[in-house]
């Protein structure tokens, strides 16, 4: 028995520095802190977001009667207000993409229209400069698998792709942003692993250090699965999956070293029931790893949005357990 409490007291210390350091499915909340921010005066679900110079823009998306929306809102984090901006020149819509690229943001796309119509998959591509409030139409997406798409951003290019008409798909477009074109990344798959990256739908992307990670979704029942993608080499490279649940419509962003995928719904398939999720998950794009990093306040979120200024995350909007649109907004304070 002496010789067991020895050997715990020694080994007890290093197991512990282990999972703090490897950290996959841990959970570590005591790694953030979470404050409640002014709601957005209108509650919005399938909006879609960008930030610029510290402000953060939302736009688009449905209110609690299912109406779509083309307003513009900026959120000035830091007085934790929301400003009214007013309509866009844009189409209402649900669950379009946007990114920014030198001061300008670049928008379009989502869906607007009845599911059986291929029409309401919208595939116009705008720009908006904040600084002059000026908006000018661009290239249309080539392809009209355009809901829910994701978009990440490269050196004077973009990257969009993972939408849905019909068909879940894996193709990624590159956008040229001097030339205005648009042109397939003819990405080569891993053979021996046929399944990845999943064709899907309802998957989160983003950029971190310049590097582009996406992942998740959903195809007849809900996906883990998260890769890198390298648009030179034209090819994904798989990393480790998203721990806990699989999901779908979940809300990714990324800070200075970090990338976060929160929420989202978990759906096994047409046997089982769903289950909306609550878990900030944390992926440390060095070491390939994923921490459990805490819980939302306010119960499981899904259609939401999420952003980073510096090394704050803010996440909210989209909807509840209960189906219901929501407009609270949270910060998470990185440690």
């Amino acid at each position: 028995m002496q010789y067991w409490h020895f050997y715990m007291s020694k080994i007890l210390p290093w197991i512990m520095t282990l999972a703090i350091v490897s950290c996959d499915n841990s959970y570590l909340d005591t790694q953030l802190q979470i404050k409640q921010c002014a709601s957005i005066p209108t509650p919005l679900a399938s909006a879609t977001c960008f930030v610029m110079a510290d402000k953060t823009y939302v736009l688009f998306g449905r209110d609690q009667q299912g109406i779509y929306q083309n307003g513009l809102w900026q959120y000035d984090s830091a007085l934790d207000t929301w400003t009214d901006l007013g309509e866009t020149p844009m189409t209402p819509r649900v669950n379009a993409t946007a990114c920014v690229y030198d001061g300008i943001a670049y928008i379009g796309l989502g869906f607007n229209g009845k599911y059986n119509n291929s029409t309401g998959y919208l595939t116009d591509w705008w720009s908006y400069n904040p600084t002059t409030n000026t908006w000018k139409q661009l290239s249309d997406y080539p392809a009209n698998t355009t809901a829910r798409a994701i978009s990440m951003v490269g050196d004077g290019e973009l990257y969009v792709g993972y939408g849905f008409c019909w068909t879940y798909e894996r193709d990624m477009y590159r956008y040229h942003i001097e030339t205005d074109t648009w042109k397939l990344i003819d990405v080569q798959l891993d053979r021996k692993a046929f399944t990845f990256p999943m064709r899907s739908f309802g998957g989160v992307g983003c950029t971190c250090q310049g590097r582009h990670f996406a992942g998740t979704g959903f195809r007849a029942y809900s996906l883990n699965w998260w890769g890198e993608l390298d648009p030179i080499n034209a090819q994904w490279i798989k990393r480790k999956n998203v721990p806990g649940y699989k999901r779908t419509t979940a809300a990714c962003t990324a800070t200075k070293n970090y990338v976060y995928v929160i929420g989202g719904m978990y759906f096994g398939g047409v046997n089982t029931d769903g289950k909306v999720l609550t878990d900030i998950q944390q992926y440390d794009i060095h070491a390939d790893n994923w921490c459990h990093v805490g819980n939302l306040p306010n119960g499981g979120r899904m259609n939401h949005i999420a952003f980073s200024i510096g090394n704050k995350v803010y996440v909210g909007l989209g909807e509840n357990e209960d189906i219901e649109v929501c407009g609270d907004l949270y910060c998470i304070y990185e440690k």
